[in-house]
């Protein structure tokens, strides 16, 4: 088996199938690849769905895990996998066409075992109101309009336009050019992300100490990182996500800032110290004023960047010495 794609999902059988379907439609030997579905949320009849939605012969694995948490779901996706590459995406995203060959294509053309990550278009229905709660993501890049809705799942009378990853600002300092980013691991949100089940094995899955997600998958790239893992970016791999509206309550970013202690605590490195300049974007006192004051800061690009230019001149391997 070439590539295993470990899909966690939650409450929301509907996009789970309609990324199955974008799966489904790979220009990619269905034999080559297999999914495995990992519900971390509550009984549902996603099963029966695919059975009764589906005539292809794709290699299915669903895992049933209620009441349980992403990291924890993803490490028994990675359990029943059997691909040389492990794929990690969303249950509520949609796969373009070429989402699996992009991966692994570029895996085989390095020859080597890199963490590759793609992007997140974020969609939303043009008929949408808009809602102060998306302020940051628009102001995180310009609307496009998505042709063919259709051919993702989405319905084609409706009107859709995406804005783009604000990964794609925080690498704007650099040109776009991801080499001579510091804190790559930053980068390493686990979906659109690949890895080698060999560097899986050898030093790991996701770390299950962490409550909710964000910290959990710098972790797992700094982790990866230090034991001489390449990060890099492949623009050739996109994923949508159909916006809908979350709760980033204070209890939210309470849990993020504890993870980030977490980190920080969990290894004794200077690489790292400067990531603290990161609770002032999780304390959510400190955001609400500023929102209040000056709505059209993008806070979270605000710490990156300064994170960056801070960036000691000693690389991680003269740091680890």
């Amino acid at each position: 088996m070439k590539c295993s794609i470990i899909i966690p999902y939650a409450f929301s059988t509907e996009r789970a199938l309609r990324l199955f379907h974008s799966l489904e439609s790979q220009d990619f030997s269905k034999s080559d690849y297999e999914l495995i579905f990992v519900n971390y949320g509550k009984q549902d009849s996603f099963c029966d769905l695919i059975s009764k939605n589906t005539s292809s012969r794709l290699n299915v694995k669903y895992v049933p895990f209620y009441d349980g948490s992403v990291g924890k779901a993803r490490n028994l996706g990675i359990r029943s996998a059997s691909g040389e590459l492990v794929i990690f995406i969303n249950g509520d995203e949609i796969a373009d066409r070429n989402f699996i060959s992009g991966h692994f294509n570029t895996y085989r053309k390095l020859g080597r075992p890199v963490i590759q990550f793609g992007l997140t278009k974020q969609v939303f229905e043009d008929n949408e109101k808009f809602i102060p709660e998306n302020n940051e993501l628009f102001r995180s890049g310009i609307r496009y309009w998505l042709t063919e809705p259709e051919k993702y799942g989405l319905e084609k009378g409706k009107s859709y336009y995406y804005i783009k990853d604000i990964r794609l600002k925080m690498l704007e300092p650099y040109c776009y050019d991801f080499d001579k980013v510091h804190y790559k691991m930053i980068f390493t949100k686990t979906s659109n992300l690949s890895v080698p089940m060999e560097c899986i094995m050898r030093y790991g899955g996701l770390d299950e100490e962490f409550l909710g997600q964000e910290i959990e998958d710098w972790e797992f790239g700094y982790r990866m990182m230090k034991n001489g893992v390449e990060i890099v970016y492949n623009p050739q791999v996109a994923v949508l996500h159909l916006y809908e509206k979350e709760q980033y309550d204070s209890k939210r970013y309470c849990e993020w800032k504890n993870n980030l202690d977490t980190m920080l605590n969990k290894y004794n490195d200077r690489f790292l110290d400067e990531l603290a300049q990161f609770r002032s974007f999780f304390d959510p006192v400190r955001r609400e004023r500023l929102n209040k004051a000056e709505p059209s800061r993008n806070i979270w690009l605000e710490v990156y960047k300064h994170l960056e230019r801070n960036a000691g001149k000693k690389s991680l391997a003269e740091v680890n010495n």
